[in-house]
């Protein structure tokens, strides 16, 4: 096989991995094993000049994990994580690494296919709302958190590309993608992640990545359709009015979090420990919780101090570095450093650490950074 057919073979695998996220878990975990296969008989003096500074800080993240992992409490439990989470430790170098070599054509043609599936994510959690399949909002191969999370990426990407493709396709039949999208998000009730979406969408607006005679519009159609839906499915929507306030068993998950958080505070417990170290199960109104709901408590409790003094250092450079060179770009990359930043904000009431699907997708949008970031050497 000469260079230009793996080259080929490389992108077309990078295409499928835009595009699989939320339809099929499967073939996402199978392109990357692809991914990587096809990175590891690259030339290692190649994959050097690919290695810059946020590719360090995020090896340092992981060689911290896997110590919480051999010194660990639980290290049955624990050791599942060099498998599961396998795909999340090396995933992200192959990706850089190619994505450093790319044009920005073949970028933007990764990010387009990116948005696409999102919008079809979307319609089919829509559809499986008001069909009355699902109480929220869901994708076909997860629940309504991780699909509201993932769709406030692809929100992020859509607004970045809005005045771009206008030019290629009539406004308003691209507005109505980004109703699709809010809609989709509305409907899967998740309070913070909405909140995060309308911080995107404000944000959006001050910086002009949509004029506000399609913006308005957009929310307009977007409430009409909502109030619509919640005639339909009206189940979940009642529990949230009755209990506007309730913080689905989070304060008895931090409560309990706070309360460990001194007995391993070098190390913690050890990755995925959840299940042996919780002990306040009888309080919860969700029996089959199986994780903090918060990164910044489970880095903590399963890498201590050290895993979040690294995992809050590798967030403060993308954002110093993101706000200093892309917060005010007019192409893909501000969707890019958005996308990130709420998924940083994401974590605080739910996370992407132990999701083997949002974990995948952080370090997506992270080599997408990093490429942009540093250049590849030589």
């Amino acid at each position: 096989m000469n260079f230009k057919d793996k080259s080929q073979i490389v992108f077309y695998v990078m295409c499928g991995i835009a595009a699989s996220f939320l339809l099929s878990l499967v073939l996402l975990q199978l392109f990357f094993f692809i991914l990587i296969l096809c990175w590891v008989f690259e030339p290692n003096s190649e994959k050097k000049k690919a290695f810059g500074k946020i590719e360090i800080y995020f090896l340092v993240f992981v060689f911290v994990r896997i110590l919480s992992i051999l010194f660990s409490e639980h290290f049955s439990s624990s050791v599942h994580a060099l498998y599961k989470d396998a795909l999340f430790y090396v995933g992200f170098y192959p990706l850089v690494y190619y994505l450093k070599t790319y044009s920005k054509e073949r970028k933007t043609k990764l990010l387009l296919i990116f948005l696409s599936a999102a919008l079809l994510v979307s319609l089919i959690g829509i559809t499986k709302f008001v069909l009355e399949i699902n109480p929220r909002a869901e994708s076909i191969v997860s629940g309504y958190a991780t699909f509201s999370t993932y769709l406030l990426t692809g929100l992020a990407i859509y607004f970045s590309f809005f005045n771009e493709l206008k030019n290629k396709i009539h406004p308003w039949i691209l507005s109505f993608g980004g109703v699709v999208i809010l809609l989709a998000i509305i409907l899967a009730l998740g309070r913070a992640d909405l909140a995060i979406a309308i911080a995107v969408l404000v944000v959006s607006a001050l910086q002009k990545k949509m004029p506000l005679k399609y913006l308005l519009p957009i929310l307009g159609l977007t409430a009409a359709l909502s109030f619509f839906s919640f005639q339909q499915n009206s189940s979940e929507i009642k529990v949230r009015v009755n209990k506007p306030a309730a913080l689905s068993d989070r304060d008895v998950l931090w409560k309990t979090a706070f309360e460990l958080s001194g007995q391993h505070p070098a190390l913690g417990f050890g990755p995925r420990t959840f299940d042996d170290i919780f002990f306040n199960r009888n309080l919860l109104e969700d029996k089959d919780v199986g994780g903090w709901h918060n990164d910044y408590l489970t880095v903590y409790l399963e890498s201590g101090i050290l895993g979040l003094t690294v995992f809050l250092f590798l967030f403060a450079q993308i954002m110093l570095k993101g706000f200093k060179q892309f917060l005010f770009a007019d192409n893909w990359k501000w969707g890019i450093l958005v996308s990130l930043t709420a998924l940083f904000f994401s974590a605080g009431m739910s996370g992407f650490m132990n999701n083997p699907i949002l974990s995948l997708l952080f370090i997506f949008h992270l080599a997408f950074f990093s490429s942009e970031l540093e250049r590849r050497k030589g």
